[in-house]
């Protein structure tokens, strides 16, 4: 855990405070303005709706106001990360999941930074075919896993580290309909250096396609690349491609901790900004390089001028639409429902320790999710009723 901040410092003072200066010496896209115009007014502006309880007895009443709902904003993001992860809890299974992060080499970063949108949506892609391939090898599963990709493109210092997360249950379907687990339920996924060869393999064929056909831009100093291609390729198949793979994770619980961090999160945190004076930011971050008896990261302080910190946070800008969350295998079926059903009957001497685990953590985070009167619930909590008091929902009213 970072150290709680007694600094209200914002991503948004800071814009405010040095976006001027940068647009001085950097040019900066339609789909970045659009973004830092909703985060700099991000509950400023005079729109906003009045929030009342339908409960005469109670008369509460509240104006406020509009938020910019802009998924880089991080004033904005944990209404839409707990209300996903709801809907994450009615499909987890009573099996253990595995995390893997997949990762491209730092040479392809100039060139995923000007062609965003076609090289995340290649690297998506690649690692689906990658983890499809091994699922449907025999010595493995023979069949069809689910997985959860979610696209992260910075490390701790808010620099730009492309890396896709993917949590995966330890078990599929067959062809023939058969549920079955994979072999190596206390080890690992699939071995990761032969995953590693594979997924370079079908990334780098995915980008010589793009090359061939002109799809990819190559401006500035990029032209070099695009005039010695063949030397880069060459470059990039002696890279050794990272694929980072942890023993699995023991139950629901833990998955579900894990996609509290990791879903909807942006590039930095409110709560790690220290200060933001005479034209610096400082901020905490962890290095993982220098590790404590625990085993986990120090935490330590940086300090950026305001025109660098600006020019990190447009770096993790996604492209207009983009889907930074992906579900492939038979999560991303059609009859996902179907399936998801009969491996829970499979596993049903399991069922039942899931599904109070399952509730357990939804109870949780419901207080996110639903919309209760604040002046009713803390009647409600006197009476040890929680949160079954459903019947006082706050109703939002444009005005």
């Amino acid at each position: 855990m970072y150290p709680q901040s007694n600094s209200k410092l914002t991503i948004a003072d800071i814009l405010n405070s040095g976006i001027s200066e940068y647009k001085e010496h950097h040019g900066m896209s339609y789909k970045q303005k659009k973004v830092v115009n909703k985060i700099t007014s991000c509950g400023k502006t005079a729109e906003g709706f009045l929030v009342y309880c339908p409960d005469e007895k109670c008369g509460y009443k509240i104006f406020k106001h509009k938020s910019c709902g802009d998924r880089h904003c991080n004033k904005c993001n944990n209404y839409k990360k707990m209300k996903w992860i709801a809907g994450q809890i009615e499909n987890l299974l009573p099996v253990p999941y595995y995390h893997v992060v997949f990762t491209i080499p730092y040479e392809l970063n100039n060139l995923a930074i000007c062609n965003q949108a076609r090289i995340y949506d290649l690297f998506f892609k690649s690692a689906f075919e990658t983890l499809n391939k091994f699922s449907s090898d025999e010595r493995f599963l023979g069949g069809k896993l689910g997985y959860t990709g979610i696209l992260h493109t910075w490390g701790q210092k808010m620099d730009y580290h492309p890396h896709i997360h993917f949590t995966i249950a330890g078990c599929g379907i067959t062809p023939e309909g058969r549920v079955k687990q994979l072999p190596y339920q206390k080890k690992f996924l699939f071995p990761v250096k032969a995953m590693s060869k594979v997924f370079r393999g079908i990334f780098m064929e995915g980008l010589n396609k793009l090359h061939k056909t002109e799809s990819l831009k190559y401006p500035g100093g990029l032209e070099k690349i695009k005039g010695n291609y063949q030397e880069y390729k060459t470059e990039l198949y002696k890279k050794e491609w990272v694929i980072f793979s942890k023993p699995p994770l023991p139950n629901s619980i833990k998955i579900l901790e894990y996609l509290s961090r990791y879903s909807y999160k942006v590039a930095i945190s409110n709560g790690r900004l220290i200060s933001c004076e005479n034209g610096e930011v400082e901020f905490n971050y962890k290095d993982y390089k220098d590790k404590d008896d625990r085993e986990v990261g120090k935490i330590k302080q940086m300090k950026l001028t305001e025109e660098e910190f600006i020019r990190r946070f447009m770096l993790h800008i996604l492209p207009e639409g983009f889907r930074k969350i992906r579900y492939g295998g038979i999560l991303s079926s059609n009859q996902k429902g179907k399936m998801i059903k009969k491996i829970r009957e499979y596993f049903f001497n399991l069922l039942s320790e899931t599904q109070e685990a399952i509730e357990s953590a939804y109870e949780g985070i419901k207080k996110y999710i639903i919309k209760l009167c604040p002046h009713c619930l803390e009647k409600a909590l006197q009476y040890k009723k929680g949160f079954i008091e459903l019947k006082y929902p706050i109703y939002q009213t444009l005005g």
